[in-house]
């Protein structure tokens, strides 16, 4: 890992748990190992370091989708079955790499220009690359009928937030469940027709 990207890595984290007027340059910088003027070097400032760290989880989410997500939405298999590998892949990105998600619903109440910026670099694409698909599955009766985009935001914010609350769920009286457990009550109440 070169330096950008131990920087990138430090910035994600601090981003996401302290929001971008919460993280520290400085603290940023001693975290991946470097004085702060390697920031400066790389990013410029504090908003092109947010803005390279969104860069960096949109370039994240293209190859995931060029090389895991669309084999899956156009194999083979019948289309309950693709839904359930592309939910499966959704599921792990969130759990390897939970600061994401953190920083995404961080900066979603906040309209501004960091706001618009995530939207046009990630949210949309995700959108665009998605969506057909979850119409094929709404269309052949295997997921419930709806708006797509609100589905796909929603799913993506529910699995999020399950995943979240994964070790708290007994605590609120849910059994406890394993991955592949949470996982089939997730896919039970999304599937029309489940898998």
């Amino acid at each position: 890992m070169d330096s950008r990207e131990k920087l990138l890595a430090a910035a994600l984290l601090a981003f996401s748990e302290l929001g971008f007027a919460g993280a520290s340059l400085r603290a940023i910088a001693v975290s991946a190992g470097f004085d702060v003027a390697m920031i400066f070097h790389h990013f410029g400032s504090k908003e092109g370091l947010w803005q390279a760290v969104v860069e960096s989880m949109a370039a994240d989410f293209q190859q995931s989708l060029s090389h895991e997500l669309v084999p899956l939405m156009e194999g083979d298999w019948p289309i309950a079955e693709r839904v359930t590998r592309v939910l499966d892949v959704f599921v792990q990105k969130l759990i390897e790499r939970p600061a994401v998600t953190m920083l995404i619903m961080r900066e979603m109440p906040l309209p501004g220009e960091r706001r618009d910026f995530l939207v046009a670099r990630l949210l949309r694409p995700s959108c665009d690359g998605l969506l057909p698909f979850w119409l094929e599955a709404m269309e052949a009766g295997v997921l419930r009928p709806s708006d797509p985009v609100l589905f796909h935001v929603g799913i993506f914010g529910a699995m999020a937030m399950i995943l979240a609350f994964r070790d708290v769920l007994p605590r609120l009286g849910s059994a406890e469940m394993d991955l592949a457990e949470i996982k089939a009550h997730l896919y039970r109440g999304l599937l029309a027709d489940p898998a």
